[in-house]
């Protein structure tokens, strides 16, 4: 997998191009929901940063009430059989939806409004297909704030030459990570997270700022020897932001491990997908460190097959 990922700004660069094929009219369209599940979602919770539109990311077998014709449907599914996202765009298109499906095949892939990406890889894994398409299209229609993929593209060369630092984080976590993040950042530690569940079969947790500052600090009361917390910082952060991580590494640093991913990059945007990169890595070289096979997934499949079995039971 690892191989695949080096492939990252080149697969960008693909993804781009699968967008510009997109046609689809979007006048009178009000608000978009993108629904997707895991390595599949994750597109969505990234670009509602970037909105400027009513934006919501749809993560359950049900649609939010407001979905209409005036609303911008978008289905991701690596897979094209994951059941909630089948679920979900039928339910989206009888409310009369404009509908637009991303997946590599399966059931999806036989819709008409299906944009087929490359198959036979790890969702998590096709992050580029997953997110670009959807990305270019959103900003050439104005949807989202306008990305200049230029920049996009020369952040994950930037964070593809940073290879040995993602192995380096990797070999500094002690016992479980906990990556914090705002704005934008706060989709990609939550990125991390997963990349972390995945590909390292590791607990791993993920908070948003300024949020996690009328929570989850005042677990830091207890002992925390058993974390690492990792801080994905840019050098754009509003001051109030910086104090309180300042403070936080202050408090948390008695009782666990602090790392701090300065992301590079020209603009909010493309630091996001340099930080990216870096957890996606840094998740697989943890797996190795670890001794951990990386690619199966397999009390996933196992959920699946159990959930296909009742399935097929109660029908």
């Amino acid at each position: 997998m690892l191989s695949l990922l080096r492939k990252f700004p080149e697969q960008i660069r693909e993804g781009i191009e699968i967008g510009k094929k997109i046609e689809m009219n979007v006048d009178g369209i009000e608000n978009v929901v993108i629904s997707g599940m895991g390595g599949s979602g994750i597109a969505g919770d990234i670009l509602k940063h970037v909105a400027k539109l009513p934006f919501f990311v749809n993560k359950s077998y049900t649609i939010p009430p407001f979905v209409s014709s005036s609303t911008l449907f978008i289905a991701i599914s690596y897979s094209g059989n994951t059941e909630e996202t089948i679920e979900v765009y039928e339910k989206a298109k009888k409310k009369g939806a404009r509908t637009l499906i991303i997946t590599s095949g399966g059931k999806l892939g036989e819709k008409r409004e299906a944009i087929l990406i490359p198959p036979a890889m790890q969702p998590r894994a096709a992050i580029a297909y997953l997110l670009f398409p959807v990305a270019f299209f959103l900003s050439k229609h104005g949807l989202i704030k306008k990305i200049d993929f230029d920049a996009v593209i020369k952040a994950a060369e930037m964070a593809r030459h940073r290879e040995s630092m993602a192995r380096e984080i990797a070999d500094e976590i002690e016992g479980f990570p906990i990556i914090y993040g705002h704005g934008i950042l706060a989709a990609i530690a939550k990125r991390w997270r997963q990349q972390f569940n995945e590909n390292a079969k590791l607990h791993s947790f993920s908070f948003s700022l300024p949020e996690c500052n009328h929570n989850e600090i005042e677990a830091w009361e207890r002992d925390g020897k058993e974390f690492t917390c990792i801080f994905l910082r840019h050098s754009n952060e509003e001051d109030r932001i910086n104090r309180r991580i300042e403070f936080m590494k202050r408090i948390y640093k008695k009782k666990a491990k602090i790392i701090e991913i300065w992301s590079e990059g020209r603009d909010e945007f493309s630091k996001a997908v340099y930080a990216l990169h870096i957890g996606d890595m840094a998740s697989l070289y943890k797996a190795m460190k670890d001794g951990v096979e990386a690619e199966p997934v397999n009390l996933i499949a196992k959920l699946k097959e159990e959930l296909n079995q009742h399935s097929r039971s109660s029908s």
